[in-house]
């Protein structure tokens, strides 16, 4: 089977916003934020999860404002090439309000059912009350679960996720923001028993947790790293596909 590609030129077309009025705008909620003493950027999943449960929708949007420009670009380029054309089982770790689930009900390939995950339960309120078509136009099969990602993942109904049955893993702007060395193994854990054999799992670095030490980790669970794809040349953050040790795009699914 080919592997299901996105052309560059769609990518362009779709991606929307003004990068410079985008962070201008996080910049302003985040100094807002503050005032009232919410701090959302921290690696407690505790303190993480009271900050965005105390956010409106609105001021949710703003902080994750420049993370969401870049989910238009990012996700499709590391989703391109690495995915068979044929309807898959996505889980979306951190999902918030649904901006990245959006990117993907709308990028991954028809028939695709997206399952978003997100530990603020009022911001999974707020996501399923979204809209989440695909690239045709039409409503994709989208459901979303409160829960912390370092538990074991379980579906909208609460039966746990089957071994081997899930095709992509993505994060954006939760591994490399809310994670450290110390706290990703449970995670890590959990995606190698949900991941099917020909899967991949799209994990983002950023400043708590960067390339080298996701690489690392990911390589002693049995991963290689066979890219890293960014919104832009000079993203300092982006995603880094990782696929099963001596597997392929072409590797017929287990399970």
């Amino acid at each position: 089977m080919e592997p299901y590609r996105i052309d560059e030129t769609e990518i362009s077309r779709h991606g929307p916003g003004n990068l410079l009025a985008v962070c201008w705008k996080q910049w302003r909620a985040e100094r807002a934020l503050a005032a009232r003493g919410i701090h959302f950027r921290t690696t407690d999943p505790t303190v993480a999860e009271a900050a965005y449960a105390a956010m409106t929708a609105g001021e949710f949007e703003a902080v994750n404002g420049r993370q969401a420009w870049a989910n238009w670009r990012t996700i499709p380029r590391a989703l391109s090439g690495n995915i068979p054309e044929q309807p898959l089982l996505v889980v979306d770790l951190g999902c918030g309000t649904g901006p990245s689930t959006s990117v993907l009900a709308f990028y991954c390939p028809a028939g695709s059912r997206v399952i978003g995950y997100e530990l603020a339960e009022p911001l999974v309120r707020i996501a399923g009350r979204r809209s989440y078509p695909d690239r045709a136009g039409r409503p994709a099969q989208v459901t979303f679960v409160a829960q912390p990602v370092t538990k074991p993942l379980c579906d909208a109904s609460g039966v746990l996720l089957g071994d081997g049955s899930v095709d992509v893993v993505n994060a954006s702007g939760i591994v490399g923001h809310h994670f450290t060395e110390a706290t990703i193994g449970p995670l890590v854990d959990e995606i190698r028993r949900v991941l099917s054999q020909r899967g991949i799992a799209m994990l983002d670095v950023g400043p708590t947790l960067g390339e080298a030490v996701l690489t690392r980790l990911m390589d002693r669970a049995g991963f290689v790293a066979t890219g890293r794809y960014r919104s832009w040349p000079f993203d300092p953050t982006g995603e880094i596909v990782f696929r099963r040790s001596g597997a392929s795009a072409n590797t017929p699914k287990v399970g």
